[in-house]
């Protein structure tokens, strides 16, 4: 149990550690615009792959209410991502909420990137070894995709 607890407590030391200063300040720096440019781009690319992925697809889910659900989807994100900072903005806690919402959105639209890539062949192209946990995700995604008939449903 003291082992645990050493263990938890070196991690969360140097979590602590590794937060940079920027994280802690008050207002609008280079760092935020970064940020969520990281976030745009990666939904840029999210938007590209994706759409190469629906041209592929069996299914016959392409319609442009799919785009324009996207569209609303995405531009809630970024609103989210501003709700974040006029929170810190109300809390006085530096860039915290607006930094753990904006690298949460960039988490899930990159792991969702990736299972795309995967999905169309292209992980001969990038370290997709790397990335063991997609597997689910690549899954769902073949299945939305790729929906195999089920033989007793004739």
């Amino acid at each position: 149990e003291t082992g645990k607890a050493y263990v938890k407590g070196l991690f969360f030391c140097g979590l602590t550690i590794a937060i940079p200063q920027w994280v802690y300040t008050q207002g609008w720096s280079i760092n935020h615009t970064i940020l969520i440019g990281i976030l745009i781009g990666v939904i840029g690319f999210e938007w590209i792959v994706g759409g190469r992925l629906a041209t592929k697809s069996t299914s016959r889910n392409k319609t442009s209410e799919v785009a324009i659900d996207s569209l609303i989807r995405d531009i809630i994100i970024m609103g989210i991502c501003a709700m974040g900072l006029g929170l810190d903005q109300l809390f006085a806690t530096g860039s915290v909420i607006y930094t753990v919402i904006t690298a949460a959105f960039i988490y899930h639209n990159f792991y969702s990137l990736m299972a795309n890539i995967a999905v169309l062949g292209w992980d001969k192209h990038f370290p997709m070894w790397l990335l063991n946990w997609l597997d689910n995700e690549i899954a769902a995604k073949k299945e939305k995709y790729f929906p195999v008939k089920n033989k007793e449903d004739k």
